[in-house]
């Protein structure tokens, strides 16, 4: 499950704020467990049902501003055949939250635009409060609302009334107490998250690692359409649709421009433009049915790339997802990133628990948090699973009884991240005894070393919990 894991475990752990984010994800897997059980389908399910509701919303939005229910299905269809959407559907991130409430305050705007009354920008107070507890990059999409009543003249009569400002202040207050959180953890999370904003020098190597991994996510056909909606948008033709477009554009304009910016000097993920992709498949819908707006050298590329789009994006999705449960594809599973993230984690934790119980071991010792997270969820008895280095990133759970760690550990790691020689000060013995692997189908993703550890003789768990 990868990070998936770590999540589901704050789900049982929850907090105001967690080291790398705010906290709605592991609300978000504890409800969706409490309805539908605590397997590895419960920790997903209400993401998927999400991602119906962001098709619908993407619909409902691509409707309400340019009137026709064709290019409405289309852009709905555009977005679920991305490859970020239609895979990432069945993994939970805090980018599935924050997705999900970012569409709900863009369709809330947009029925302002409409002329919807100021009841909808209560809705979109409480959604930005929620995508704020989702993840930190949400304030672009309250600097995209506010460049949507700068440059959109409908909307521009917001300024002067009071429901936005309200909004806003709603908004704040629901995100106050992961504030609170960060104050009394030494501001931990803010300085991780906002630390990447740092510039460090300016270098154009990740802007073709930046626009490959939007091709692939987007899936090259979608991505085509998508380039021609933005220049449509942002070419500011006059007709009875330019506003609506100005309006999905200036929305998502700051987190477009922000992560541009930053991939002049450092790698920005993909799945970090997913609150972008539902104005790109509405604006790709628009480039579709919008042909002899562009050259005649373009719109050949515009037509193969509407026939193709939609069946090539769910093609490709469906190869993902029968990679992942059957891996047809005879790739090195080690260089496989599906299999690279989700496969034989549980046997792995069997495995290891084989280990612990022949070294008499009473808890398990480890130094980076996917295998923490991991071991912990899959461990098939209640032996302590214990990260002894970054111990901020589990400061909300139960903290290890002293006296468990006085007695024999079993310490384990991935090969290429061995930090056994930072244990040689903390214990008087530090044996290995063994090698694992993580495999899939008898070929190797991941080999492990393990160490037996006694006999402590310095502090074993570091202490920067920056707890004020």
């Amino acid at each position: 499950m990868y990070n998936e894991a770590y999540y589901a475990l704050w789900a049982k752990h929850l907090a105001w704020g967690y080291y790398d984010h705010p906290p709605m994800v592991a609300l978000w897997i504890r409800v969706s467990t409490l309805l539908f059980g605590e397997t590895d389908f419960g920790v997903r399910a209400l993401g998927a049902l999400a991602a119906f509701a962001a098709t619908v919303l993407v619909y409902l939005i691509s409707y309400d501003l340019f009137g026709n229910r064709i290019r409405a299905a289309f852009a709905a269809l555009l977005f679920s055949s991305m490859l970020l959407i239609s895979a990432g559907a069945l993994i939970v991130s805090p980018d599935t939250p924050l997705l999900f409430f970012w569409l709900i305050t863009l369709y809330a705007l947009v029925r302002i635009y409409r002329g919807g009354g100021a009841g909808w920008w209560w809705l979109i107070g409480v959604a930005m409060g929620f995508a704020l507890q989702s993840k930190y990059t949400t304030p672009l999409l309250g600097a995209g609302i506010a460049c949507a009543a700068l440059a959109v003249p409908g909307l521009r009569v917001c300024w002067r009334r009071p429901a936005p400002y309200l909004a806003g202040a709603l908004a704040l207050a629901m995100f106050s107490p992961v504030v609170a959180w960060n104050y009394h953890h030494g501001w931990a999370s803010f300085a991780k998250q906002f630390g990447r904003a740092e510039v460090h020098g300016l270098s154009l190597r990740y802007i073709g690692e930046f626009a490959a991994t939007q091709l692939g996510f987007l899936t090259p056909f979608v991505f085509v359409l998508a380039v021609f909606g933005l220049w449509l948008a942002l070419t500011r033709r006059r007709d009875a649709d330019s506003e609506a477009r100005t309006l999905l554009i200036a929305a998502v304009g700051p987190m477009l421009l922000y992560f541009l910016l930053h991939s002049l000097h450092d790698r920005v993920h993909g799945n970090w433009l997913a609150p972008v992709y539902p104005v790109l498949a509405i604006l790709g819908s628009e480039a579709a049915f919008q042909i002899s707006t562009f050259g005649e050298r373009m719109r050949p590329w515009i037509i193969l790339s509407r026939r193709l789009s939609v069946p090539v994006g769910l093609s490709l999705a469906g190869v993902g997802y029968l990679q992942a449960l059957l891996a047809p594809i005879p790739i090195n599973p080690a260089i496989d990133p599906i299999a690279a993230a989700i496969t034989g984690w549980s046997d792995l934790a069997l495995a290891v628990d084989g280990f612990a119980r022949r070294e008499g071991a009473s808890y398990i010792l480890t130094s980076t948090y996917i295998l923490t997270s991991e071991l912990m969820y899959y461990e098939p008895r209640p032996i302590p699973v214990i990260q002894f280095n970054e111990r901020l990133r589990w400061v909300s759970f139960e903290q290890p009884v002293s006296e468990t760690l006085f007695r024999t550990g079993l310490y384990i790691a991935d090969a290429g991240h061995d930090l056994s020689n930072q244990l040689a000060y903390r214990f008087s013995h530090v044996t290995k005894i063994a090698d694992a692997s993580r495999s899939r189908h008898d070929k190797q993703i991941q080999r492990y070393v393990l160490y037996r550890v006694e006999a402590p003789i310095a502090s074993i768990l570091d202490t920067n919990l920056a707890q004020r």
